[in-house]
């Protein structure tokens, strides 16, 4: 009876763990039990500064399943689009040289991230992931000029039906980027690849004959909004070249 009941407590318990996953990244479980810990301690001390500081921190605790919420979406997977990888507000559409994963000219969308943002990435193509990095050593804000080149990144390309490469980038509040997948590992659109703690900027990087689909100025959805099209050809078939 003993065995039973235990195993019943572990089923509800990875219930519970799943439902919560579903819920909020489990990366904001560690900022929430942080602020819960802080928050407990005030209190505990007591008085108008301690209940003050205990107030604080659990807002900044109810705060967290709020930032770090992670919202069921139905992706629709078409490899003839490139998806959103983040939510936010594009601030920039340009074509530059690329060199690492496109080797050659390329279009660029840049995306602001507030703090209000849901701050998972996704990938915005399927395919196989044939390049990761890290870079940068600044934090200037997130949409400054030269924030994609000097500030901490994470690089990562998707090598598929059209090659991207998309830069997690840090910026003041935002001091931590993390990658989820590995050199080699299979992705499909719309998967999420990874996360950025308190606002921040992500770009994607595809061929410069893909439409780019959004505007300055445009809100997007990570894995809902369309970014990229590619090209249709006169009989209406899509444009395979690669």
């Amino acid at each position: 009876m003993k065995v039973k009941t235990n195993h019943l407590a572990t089923s509800h318990l990875i219930t519970f763990s799943n439902i919560m996953a579903n819920i909020m990244a489990k990366i904001g479980f560690r900022y929430a039990l942080l602020f819960l810990v802080c928050s407990l301690i005030f209190f505990v001390f007591g008085g108008v500064v301690g209940y003050v500081f205990s107030g604080l921190f659990f807002l900044l605790m109810c705060f967290c399943f709020y930032f770090f919420r992670d919202p069921k979406r139905e992706i629709i997977v078409d490899e003839n689009v490139i998806l959103s990888p983040a939510d936010g507000r594009v601030f920039e559409i340009s074509e530059i040289d690329e060199p690492i994963v496109l080797k050659g000219r390329a279009k660029i969308v840049k995306i602001f991230l507030s703090v209000f943002n849901v701050h998972l990435q996704r990938a915005p193509v399927s395919g196989k992931i044939s390049f990761t990095d890290k870079g940068g050593t600044k934090y200037l804000p997130a949409n400054h000029p030269d924030a994609s080149l000097t500030n901490v990144q994470n690089l990562v390309g998707i090598s598929g039906k059209t090659p991207v490469l998309v830069k997690q980038i840090a910026g003041i509040i935002a001091r931590k980027c993390e990658l989820w997948v590995k050199l080699e590992q299979d992705v499909i659109q719309g998967e999420k690849i990874g996360i950025i703690h308190f606002g921040s900027q992500v770009d994607i990087y595809f061929p410069k004959d893909i439409s780019v689909k959004v505007k300055v100025g445009d809100k997007v959805t990570g894995g809902i909004t369309i970014i990229g099209e590619r090209q249709r050809m006169e009989n209406g078939d899509w444009d395979i070249r690669e």
